[in-house]
């Protein structure tokens, strides 16, 4: 891989995200209160399929989400993560390699569960956004059918 495509999914996975709560937590510590969710993937989760920039960058905003936890946590913020599998969205994967496909393709077709409508993960998020998981905080929720189990 080449180093611009390194770059551009770190900044779009991890430099995206971390400005954009730099930008909020003023405004939550003021208030004393606050909820940030990452969305992440299983990919966040264990080596992955795919690939290996896209995997480090979410291992990575694992690392971040629970450092935000831990300093702002006192201060009434809580911060946390959901690791989708796959989604139903206009993403198309691309495979790039013939030894990338065989490596990914024994995985999708007898490993991966199903995957899930956008509206599925949206739940997830909003529950963990809501005062019913007030007590979250610093976790990495996979919401993958059972996926990082296997």
């Amino acid at each position: 891989m080449d180093d611009a495509t390194w770059q551009r999914v770190f900044d779009v996975n991890l430099t995206g995200p971390m400005r954009l709560t730099r930008a909020l937590l003023a405004g939550m510590i003021a208030r004393e209160s606050g909820s940030i969710v990452y969305v992440s993937s299983e990919a966040g989760l264990r080596s992955s399929v795919s690939g290996a920039a896209y995997t480090s960058s979410k291992h990575a905003l694992h690392g971040y989400a629970k450092s935000v936890a831990f300093y702002y946590g006192p201060k009434g913020i809580r911060s946390n993560v959901v690791a989708p599998g796959g989604v139903n969205t206009n993403i198309v994967v691309e495979i790039k390699s013939e030894y990338a496909a065989t490596r990914v393709g024994p995985v999708i077709e007898h490993i991966a569960t199903p995957s899930v409508e956008a509206e599925t993960i949206a739940a997830t998020i909003a529950w963990l956004l809501s005062g019913d998981s007030a007590n979250i905080n610093g976790a990495v929720l996979p919401s993958d059918g059972g996926w990082s189990t296997i």
